[in-house]
């Protein structure tokens, strides 16, 4: 069992940090998430840029770190505990499970999460305008990207018949996006071999099932958040395409990725945060959708999988990698 805590500055004055303006009070955060790399510190950077635009320089923020290893909820329900005693305003949570387990373990604290699953099918939020309770969230994932991708995998492959998609059942969010993708397959043509997985090596089994299929979908959330790289190079070492919901240091190998960035949802939810600070209830701020939606295409990687990408495609593409 692993947990890293590490409180990055000291509370600068005593007192309830709610209420207050940047210059009078240190504002500070719990930051709960699994214990991923590079994923988290990309979210945390996200998250210290957003509270910059909002006016609250580093020195001015007080954020802690919590790392849980993925699966570990008894960890992680003591350690949302030890984030409440250190009387922090608000927490932020990356991920539906983590956001459950805070919401048992501390009822009466604020809490901003990011998922990329719907939090109301969830059980999460009473509904998007009015969430409820203690808890409000950002989602960087919703069902029409599903079909997005796989329409734009279509256009990519206009040949490929069958898709493998690793996803971990234990998720909601996953679970949210395999039906998504599902629905999106039919019409499309493609044929998902799904294949559940909950952890490394289950993974690793599940992308020799390559062999059997045309390309790889990723589906956001559990546990194959922290081995995008290895099912990214899995694909491209079988010549496989592969379309991912996030361009970031772990998927920038992908054929393909077309989505919101970890990096800008967690500036977004910034806003969310200083909301609180300032007064606002969780419950009462809507969950928000991604302000922006980026289609990034690898070049590098289309030439080294002999695939010629379409000139349209390109032209629709804010980043293209060469």
């Amino acid at each position: 069992m692993r947990i890293v805590l590490s409180l990055l500055l000291a509370l600068a004055v005593a007192g309830s940090p709610r209420l207050a303006e940047p210059q009078s009070l240190k504002l500070r955060i719990g930051l709960l998430g699994p214990d991923e790399q590079p994923r988290f510190s990309e979210i945390a950077s996200g998250l210290r840029q957003g509270l910059r635009q909002q006016g609250y320089a580093e020195s001015t923020v007080d954020i802690v770190e919590a790392r849980i290893p993925r699966g570990d909820d008894a960890s992680a329900g003591t350690c949302v505990a030890t984030l409440a005693g250190q009387r922090v305003a608000v927490l932020f949570v990356i991920g539906s499970n983590l956001a459950r387990i805070a919401r048992t373990a501390a009822p009466g604290l604020p809490i901003v999460f990011i998922t990329p699953g719907d939090p109301v099918a969830a059980g999460l939020v009473k509904s998007h305008a009015r969430p409820g309770g203690n808890m409000t969230a950002l989602t960087f994932e919703y069902p029409e990207l599903s079909a997005k991708r796989l329409e734009l995998l279509r256009e990519l492959s206009p040949s490929a018949r069958t898709v493998l998609v690793l996803y971990d059942p234990r998720d909601a969010s996953p679970r949210q996006g395999v039906a998504a993708a599902r629905a999106a397959a039919r019409a499309l043509a493609f044929t998902l071999l799904e294949v559940q997985v909950r952890n490394a090596q289950e993974i690793t089994a599940g992308l020799k099932r390559l062999d059997d299929t045309d390309a790889l979908l990723g589906i956001p959330g559990g546990i194959t958040s922290a081995h995008y790289q290895t099912m990214i190079d899995a694909a491209n070492s079988r010549r496989r395409p592969s379309i991912l919901f996030t361009h970031s240091e772990s998927t920038r190998d992908a054929l393909l990725t077309y989505g919101a960035s970890d990096v800008e949802i967690a500036r977004q939810a910034a806003r969310a945060v200083v909301k609180i600070f300032k007064g606002a209830d969780a419950g009462d701020l809507a969950v928000e959708r991604p302000a922006r939606l980026t289609l990034v295409i690898n070049v590098r990687t289309a030439k080294a999988l002999g695939i010629t990408i379409p000139p349209a495609l390109l032209l629709r593409a804010d980043r293209i990698v060469e």
